[in-house]
């Protein structure tokens, strides 16, 4: 059972990140096996599938992707927000390292590469970047100068480090 107030953070998450996963859910609030489904008598939130989605948003491939890299730091995270696309995440660990999770797809995998590469990279600055990419093709192609992690989605998978 969550009380009124876990609820009503829980929607304001969805209304900021607009759809996560039962499992991300119960990472993130720290309920392992809860349903959540008081969330769902708001009429803010709808459940498709496992994907809890906030009414006024849709499903995001590239957010849920970047839940699941956040949800593998919960243990180490102090604070986080959401950013916007490509810069999905940004998050602070507790040794003060600043992190963006950085999502692309097909679409926009060439401008993404265009901005990492730029010296400095375009993006907020941050200490490190995870960056996501639907396959392994782009990873020679990256000159980033801050140390980064290239993973590929939608199942996560780490590809290679620079440095991270």
């Amino acid at each position: 059972m969550i009380v009124e107030e876990e609820k009503i953070k829980i929607i304001n998450f969805l209304q900021d990140f607009g759809c996560v996963t039962i499992e991300q859910l119960q990472i993130l609030c720290e309920k392992p096996n809860y349903s959540f489904k008081e969330i769902l008598s708001s009429n803010a939130v709808s459940l498709k599938g496992n994907i809890f989605v906030h009414n006024t948003k849709k499903i995001d491939k590239k957010m849920i992707a970047a839940l699941d890299v956040l949800c593998k730091y919960k243990k180490r995270l102090i604070h986080f927000k959401k950013g916007y696309d490509p810069v999905y995440i940004t998050f602070l660990t507790k040794n003060d390292t600043l992190y963006n999770i950085i999502v692309t797809d097909k679409d926009n995998e060439k401008g993404v590469l265009k901005l990492l590469n730029i010296n400095p990279p375009y993006f907020q600055e941050a200490d490190k970047y995870i960056v996501l990419f639907e396959d392994e093709e782009s990873f020679d192609n990256i000159e980033c100068c801050v140390p980064y992690l290239y993973c590929t989605y939608p199942e996560i998978k780490i590809v290679k480090s620079s440095d991270l």
